[in-house]
């Protein structure tokens, strides 16, 4: 806070990382289950506002040719427009790398 006023501080752009989780080795009847919980341990760990990210995401590898992406924000960095805007374009991008274009 500044002069107990909320303030918004903008940091440089940084390093991104996405870390990889793999699963494929793990009996199939364990993979979802895992994923599930991965999914649920992220979605709980709390944010440090004051130090972020504000936004993570991990790749989980199912088998070779199937992956699960988590991606997780803080409500303050996302409203429900910019989600939309945010899926679309991964979406946009997934299909033109899946598609060598």
């Amino acid at each position: 806070q500044h002069q107990d006023q909320p303030f918004q501080t903008v940091h440089a752009a940084g390093e991104w990382t996405l870390p990889l989780v793999d699963l494929s080795a793990s009996p199939e009847a364990l993979r979802e289950e895992e994923a599930r919980r991965l999914a649920d341990e992220e979605a709980r760990r709390p944010f440090d506002l004051a130090r972020g990210p504000l936004l993570r995401s991990t790749l989980v590898r199912l088998t070779d040719e199937s992956h699960l992406l988590l991606v997780t924000m803080h409500h303050i960095v996302s409203d429900g427009w910019s989600m939309g805007v945010l899926v679309r374009e991964v979406a946009a991008f997934y299909a033109a790398f899946s598609s060598g274009t």
